[in-house]
């Protein structure tokens, strides 16, 4: 059962999560429904009072956010290795010429997040296309 929830939920549910600029508050929101959808196949009830580590362990599974950091870092490897006309490399190492930022103060980027999710994985950010040139440990 699980297997089918892996492959049929879950997978619809972080589709192209690559490319999402996440905020706390997105990724408890996922983790609660993919909590709730463990809670139910396992057949565990909240009475149980079963932690979610407990229930993600009975499950086989992890939480979301460790699904989200592996296919960010899967997606930078594979632009980083992409020839330099593709336009995904040159979106992701462009900057803006002009524009304006909000009055409510400047909005999250993917390169932020990206750069907070290297430094959680002790991946130094200015050393980005070296760590991702080797395949096997990337």
């Amino acid at each position: 059962m699980y297997n089918m929830y892996n492959a049929t939920v879950l997978t619809t549910l972080l589709y192209g999560c690559e490319t999402w600029t996440m905020y706390r508050r997105s990724i408890q929101r996922l983790d609660q429904f993919h909590l709730c959808c463990l809670h139910k196949i396992a057949g565990i009830k909240w009475q149980d009072r079963v932690t979610n580590t407990e229930v993600l362990q009975i499950c086989g599974t992890t939480g979301t956010e460790a699904f989200l950091l592996n296919g960010q870092l899967r997606w930078v490897g594979h632009i980083m290795h992409m020839p330099e006309y593709r336009i995904s490399k040159q979106v992701f190492y462009g900057q803006l010429a002009s524009g304006k930022q909000p009055q409510c103060g400047p909005a999250r980027r993917y390169k932020d997040t990206l750069r907070v999710n290297l430094k959680q994985c002790n991946i130094d950010p200015g050393s980005l296309t070296c760590a991702a040139s080797d395949r096997s440990s990337w």
